[in-house]
């Protein structure tokens, strides 16, 4: 009997067993070549002859002794063979995670470099020193002050003042004429009764010149004058020197009209006679005076003037400033004076002046020996340079006690006592980290590093930069401590 090759079902078909049922068994056949058998697949996975045409059932079964045709290309439409779907999903690429990554090697750097710090022995750290922009501004309550002195006589009945008031006189320039009162007090009562009869007179003359526009105008001028120095002497901002001098040329205008108008007039000429022989006559008990100095004359005085001075000024406490400044004057011990004494004028010498300045705030004082701008309230287009000489602080104020060189501007203060003032600044300074301030023996100072090794100088803090790295410093040897010059940090 012939072995017979059993035939392979091609995945997808259907191929039969052996002949049908009642049919007479097949004749006997010689073996084919097994490259022709079907579902044998060469290398490659193709058939090896993929070309040739085979008859087959219709239905796609093979007959028997015949080969399998072979079996179409996959396409979208027929996907051929695939692995079956075992139900479980299929893993996802793990992918790194940079941000914990480069956190991991952050903390071990720090911790590495904490590590090494501890294991290593400290180094100095230094600084250098620079050039810094500073600003600041201040505000607060100030009392005037002014190099001036008061000449006092005692049993005065009258002065006449031969300067204009605010006067820029000279040393041995005369001033003032005073008239002393008891030598011959009936002299000086005949002199004034003179002076009364002229003045009733005059109301005569111009009752009657009602309808004078001209003599009624220059009356108003007078009075409007005479008020106005009334108002600046009780403590109104203005210049008192200029107003009465407006008030003297207003007065001699109407007295000069009056004698124009009533030339004929006997009894005022008789009067006016009568006041000229009898001031000759009191000449003789009068005393003339003369500026002791080159300065400014006034014939106003406020009662500071012998109690705060250049000389003195620097001696009150803050306490005692803010009594001044609400308009209390200084009690003297050492000077009586007595009661029928008489201020015939002051003198204001043109040399620095002072203003002793209550700060608003107090939380920081400005530093010795810097140079601010100063404005005075009233003067806002007169900005004056002002140096601080120096503060104090007692019974919760701050006292800044600063000087002023500018003598231009003593005419516009000469009637000032209190007022309100401010302060500003921009100015460059030396600037050392705040880590280099170092306090030894109570003074503050910097460790200069040189070549001749580390040295310590003493400096005045004047402030400190608004984050706290920086202070701006004032050294007490301006020679040695320059930009650029290391300095320890502490």
């Amino acid at each position: 009997m012939l072995n017979q090759w059993i035939q392979r079902p091609v995945p997808g078909q259907q191929v039969n067993s052996g002949p049908m049922p009642g049919a007479p068994p097949p004749p006997a056949q010689i073996a084919p070549d097994p490259a022709m058998q079907p579902g044998y697949y060469g290398p490659g996975g193709q058939p090896p002859y993929a070309d040739a045409q085979q008859p087959g059932d219709p239905n796609g079964n093979a007959f028997y002794g015949e080969t399998q045709p072979p079996a179409p290309a996959a396409t979208a439409a027929n996907p051929g063979y695939q692995v079956p779907k075992t139900g479980m999903s299929r893993p996802r690429p793990s992918r790194p995670k940079w941000g914990l990554v480069v956190l991991v090697i952050a903390v071990l750097a720090l911790c590495g470099f904490f590590i090494w710090r501890m294991l290593t022995p400290g180094q100095t750290q230094y600084g250098v020193v620079k050039y810094g922009s500073m600003s600041a501004s201040y505000s607060g309550d100030a009392v005037v002050v002014r190099n001036e002195t008061v000449d006092v006589q005692e049993n005065v009945s009258q002065i006449d003042y031969l300067v204009d008031e605010g006067s820029d006189v000279e040393r041995g320039q005369l001033v003032a004429t005073i008239y002393t009162s008891g030598f011959n007090a009936k002299e000086w009562t005949t002199l004034k009764h003179y002076r009364d009869q002229i003045k009733e007179y005059h109301k005569l003359l111009i009752s009657g010149a009602s309808t004078d526009s001209a003599l009624l105008n220059l009356m108003t001028q007078v009075q409007s004058r005479a008020m106005e120095v009334q108002r600046l002497v009780h403590g109104a901002q203005g210049n008192v020197s200029t107003q009465e001098k407006l008030l003297k040329e207003a007065m001699e205008r109407q007295q000069l009209y009056i004698k124009q108008k009533y030339p004929d007039e006997q009894k005022l000429s008789r009067l006016y006679d009568d006041e000229n022989t009898q001031l000759q006559r009191i000449s003789t008990w009068t005393k003339q005076f003369a500026a002791p100095a080159n300065g400014l004359v006034s014939f106003y005085t406020d009662g500071f003037e012998k109690a705060l001075n250049m000389s003195t000024y620097a001696d009150y406490s803050p306490t005692q400033v803010r009594a001044m400044y609400n308009g209390q004057v200084p009690a003297l011990e050492t000077t009586v004076t007595a009661r029928n004494a008489v201020d015939v004028y002051r003198m204001v010498r043109k040399e620095k002046w002072a203003v002793l300045m209550l700060c608003h705030d107090q939380d920081r004082a400005p530093g010795n020996g810097q140079t601010f701008n100063l404005v005075i309230e009233s003067f806002d287009n007169h900005p004056l340079t002002a140096t601080v000489v120096d503060s104090a602080r007692s019974g919760g104020e701050l006292l800044v006690r600063l000087e002023i060189d500018d003598v231009s501007f003593l005419p516009d203060v000469m009637y000032l006592r209190q007022c309100q003032v401010r302060l500003s600044e921009s100015v460059s300074s030396l600037t050392v980290p705040a880590r280099a301030i170092y306090v030894q023996n109570g003074r503050k100072g910097i460790v200069m590093k040189t070549a001749g090794g580390e040295y310590w100088i003493g400096v005045e803090v004047i402030s400190v930069s608004d984050d706290g790295m920086y202070a701006y410093v004032v050294p007490d040897n301006p020679t040695v401590v320059y930009e650029g010059v290391m300095v320890r940090l502490f």
